[in-house]
Parts: structure tokens; C-alpha cells; sequence
């Protein structure tokens, strides 16, 4: 990488419009993007009207906080999301997301009384459909890829609601870790 931004350094004309300083940082920027895979991926919606994504990942990786920003971004975009509060075992995560879902003015759903994850997003569905919203956006609780009952769980989610997509959040200091994370 070092090397790379280097050459392409050393051998670049200074735009008339940058500064020295300014040309190296948008080489870096360049590569960084390359290095990075340099595609987008987009979200995909349901095409029959209503999408479910399914938040996944390690403990503490931010899920709850990634689904308030995007809901925000969905609401932007011109749909109406809601949020549902599936992390039955961290204390006051229903609670998080609820100030998360307020922050953005966006409806949560819950059923604190459940210990069943695939029961309470179920209901949430049809409250969503209630309530007119096109995107139901499910918290789950973080787990650790070893503790299988907790992953047992994410399949029986899964199957139950059948989540257009779902979405890992992972930290971005966890490095090439994530890559086990995703695979587990």
C-alpha cells in the first residue's frame, strides 16, 4: 500500500487546483478505496413491499446504534421503518433502542414479557403492517460465534421471519477477526 501511494506520488503532476499536500492525500484516498474493494453494495428491498433486515454480530459491536442510523437513512430514502427490540438477554438494550428509535422518530416495537425472539419479531411484523411501515429493521442480541444456543437462535429467527436481508455489524477495530465473525 505504502508503496503503491508512493510511486503514484512521486509521479503525479500537482493539479493546478491542489496543493502538494492535498495531491497526497486524494492518492491515499484513491488507494485506500481500492484497497477497500472499491465497490458499493447497496440495500436491497423486498420486491413485494415489505423488507425485514436482520441485524446481527459480537457483543458490543454497536447492532442497536447501527439500526437507529439506519432508519434515519431509510426514512431519508422515503420509507417508513420500524424497529423491533429482539435482544432479550442485555439489560436495558430494550430500553437503548428505544431512546434510538425516538432519536430518529421512528416507531420500536416490543414485548418485554417474551423470551422468545421469533415470537416477539412475528408480532412486530404484523404491527408494522398495522402501523403502515414498509421496513421492519430487527435488533438482535450480540453473542459470541462460539455459544451455539445463541446461534441456534439467529436460525430460528431466521427461518421464522425470513429477513430480505441481514445485515453483520462488526467493529471496525476487530480487523481480520470479522472475517471469522462473518464465517461463524
Amino acid at each position: 500500500f505504502v508503496s503503491a501511494v508512493k510511486e503514484k506520488a512521486l509521479g503525479e503532476e500537482v493539479m493546478a487546483s491542489l496543493t502538494p499536500a492535498q495531491q497526497v492525500i486524494k492518492i491515499v484516498n484513491e488507494e485506500l478505496i481500492d484497497l477497500m474493494g472499491g465497490t458499493n453494495s447497496k440495500l436491497t428491498y423486498s420486491p413485494r413491499g415489505f423488507t425485514i433486515y436482520m441485524m446481527v454480530g459480537l457483543q458490543g459491536t454497536g447492532k442497536t446504534t447501527t439500526c437507529g442510523k439506519l432508519a434515519h437513512y431509510l426514512k431519508k430514502n422515503g420509507k417508513k421503518p420500524m424497529l423491533c427490540a429482539c435482544d432479550i438477554y442485555r439489560p436495558a438494550a430494550i430500553d437503548q433502542l428505544e431512546v434510538v428509535g425516538k432519536s430518529v422518530d421512528t416507531p420500536v416495537f416490543t414485548m418485554r414479557d417474551s423470551k422468545k425472539p421469533e415470537k416477539i419479531a412475528k408480532a412486530a411484523i404484523k404491527e408494522a403492517d398495522r402501523l403502515g411501515c414498509n421496513v421492519l429493521i430487527v435488533d438482535t442480541a450480540g453473542r459470541l460465534q462460539i455459544d451455539e444456543e445463541l446461534m441456534q437462535e439467529l436460525e430460528t429467527l431466521k427461518a421464522e421471519i425470513k429477513p430480505h436481508e441481514i445485515l453483520l455489524v462488526v467493529d471496525a477495530l476487530t480487523g481480520q477477526d470479522a472475517v471469522n465473525a462473518a464465517e461463524g
